[in-house]
């Protein structure tokens, strides 16, 4: 993306710290990092500390060079001798800059790196900053959309060619395996999280079993759920496939309510409906049918796989225009197998826009 993206992104981060008497910010996560900056290195290589006075980023000289192309307005400053963590580092940061309130932003801060931090500089009034990044990540820019948008295709593409592995004899892992090399082949850069690949009475009912070396049998009903990143955003679908034309009927049965499931929220969105009220369109044809959903109705994502706002039956916060959303009803039943169905929306004002577009019908293989 272009630099003056994050110009603006760190120009609204200090302007909202000024609002709330923070004289310097210290962040410590990959993601936000990544989102705030620009750099594309992997997570828990760096600290940014944010001031008015001047902006660093605390690395080590793997990065100088990295984050001299990727970012912009930031004073590069690298681990010295004799310190233990890219923390104490920033702190050595806010002792010249001596700010009297630091805020601590996120929780991906350790105890022990804060006292490194804090031994430093003891000086400081440290306090938890608001949730500035989260709030700005929650709602997509157009360029963000556009590589998610991106990801989607691959994703898709990618899932469409893995069918023909599909098949009895085949394991778990194996399809995991080809999906990755389908993600990559199509232009993704891997996959964004660990690919579920669930078939059978046992793994097909764990709705986060672990891909193991069981073999797809005849009539298996087996649930995939996969993402890439593409430029470092994710995508996140889920599909339940039939190996045959022979499963127990009740599994059927269970595709059909899930399917209808997804499409009640998916007909439910749009900007200004609470969380609440989406959990419950999700959930209602699924406890009329007399089953339950043991995990939650979706997410959004981004950089980050899980990123807020959750589907939440107890948030009555709605939902704003630009914000992403999956939602992934699933069903599953211990000794049968079981079903989940994802996709990914874009919430609009006056209705939505959908991002994944593999067939809601059952794929018979």
């Amino acid at each position: 993306m272009d630099k003056s993206i994050y110009l603006k992104r760190k120009e609204e981060i200090l302007r909202r710290m000024q609002e709330d008497s923070l004289d310097a910010l210290v962040i410590p996560a990959g993601a936000d990092i990544s989102y705030l900056t620009g750099f594309t290195g992997e997570a828990g290589v760096a600290v940014v500390v944010l001031s008015p006075e001047g902006s660093s980023f605390v690395t080590d000289s793997r990065y100088t060079t990295q984050v001299a192309e990727e970012t912009g307005g930031y004073e590069c400053v690298l681990w010295q001798k004799g310190t233990h963590s890219y923390c104490e580092n920033a702190g050595m940061v806010l002792a010249k800059l001596a700010p009297k309130t630091v805020g601590i932003y996120g929780a991906d801060l350790t105890y022990k790196d804060f006292l490194g931090m804090q031994e430093r500089y003891p000086q400081g009034e440290y306090k938890e900053a608001p949730a500035y990044l989260t709030e700005m990540r929650a709602k997509k820019t157009p360029e963000e959309l556009a590589t998610i948008r991106e990801a989607c295709r691959i994703s898709m593409l990618s899932f469409y060619a893995l069918l023909d592995h599909i098949r009895p004899g085949v394991t778990e892992k194996d399809v995991a395996d080809q999906l990755e090399y389908e993600f990559r082949s199509h232009g993704g850069s891997g996959m964004c999280f660990d690919t579920i690949v669930a078939s059978g009475p046992v793994n097909g009912a764990c709705p986060h079993a672990s891909v193991s070396d069981r073999v797809i049998q005849k009539d298996d009903f087996v649930t995939i759920d996969f993402g890439t990143r593409y430029h470092g955003y994710c995508s996140d679908i889920t599909r339940t496939v039939c190996v045959g034309k022979g499963a127990d009927a009740e599994l059927y049965h269970i595709f059909d309510v899930v399917t209808e499931a997804k499409k009640a929220g998916q007909e439910a969105l749009h900007a200004g409906l609470t969380k609440k009220e989406l959990h419950e369109a999700i959930e209602a044809p699924i406890k009329a049918a007399g089953y339950v959903t043991p995990h939650g109705f979706g997410h959004s994502f981004g950089l980050d796989i899980h990123e807020l706002p959750f589907i939440n039956g107890n948030d009555e916060t709605p939902y704003e225009a630009g914000t992403i959303t999956t939602i992934e009803p699933g069903i599953y039943v211990p000794g049968l197998g079981g079903v989940r169905q994802e996709d990914d929306y874009l919430i609009c004002d006056g209705g939505y826009e959908r991002l994944t577009f593999i067939t809601d019908h059952l794929i018979e293989l």
